[in-house]
């Protein structure tokens, strides 16, 4: 029965719990259910809510819809980065990043989500990495105003 899959949630389907890939064993009267991990390390078994668990196709629709989507969030933050820069050449991503981070607790964009969100804005706004720079905690990478080569 567990070699085929099965509808989300119920026994035998896939689902993602804490980041990884579980298989659905069973389900308890108490909501939860009976997970054992895909892969290397199936011998892995525990039991979780059941609310808790996310169907890998709808999370896989998701994704894709966050590396495309423009949504509002973005375009916020999009219009934050364009202002901030707009006499700018070169910007380094922790300045940027700090600036960001700053104008989210004071509520005026809200809160990016990573740094590649960024990365992406900045390309879309015509910007392009051109290598990195070294500061007091590590290195960060620096964008300069320009088209990709």
């Amino acid at each position: 029965m567990l070699q085929t899959e099965n509808q989300f949630p119920y026994p035998g389907s896939i689902a993602l719990f804490l980041g990884l890939r579980w298989r659905v064993l069973s389900h308890a009267a108490d909501g939860t259910a009976h997970i054992a991990r895909e892969g290397d390390a199936a011998s892995l078994t525990r039991r979780a809510n059941i609310n808790e668990l996310v169907d890998p196709k709808i999370a896989d629709e998701n994704a894709m819809i966050a590396l495309t989507d423009m949504s509002e969030a973005a375009a916020r933050i999009g219009l934050f980065i364009a202002r901030q820069l707009r006499d700018a050449n070169e910007v380094t991503m922790s300045d940027l990043r700090r600036q960001l981070a700053e104008a989210s607790r004071e509520g005026r964009i809200p809160a990016p989500r990573d740094n590649f969100q960024i990365a992406m804005l900045l390309r879309r706004l015509g910007w392009r990495k051109v290598g990195y720079v070294k500061e007091s905690y590590g290195t960060s990478a620096r964008y300069a105003r320009g088209a990709v080569q």
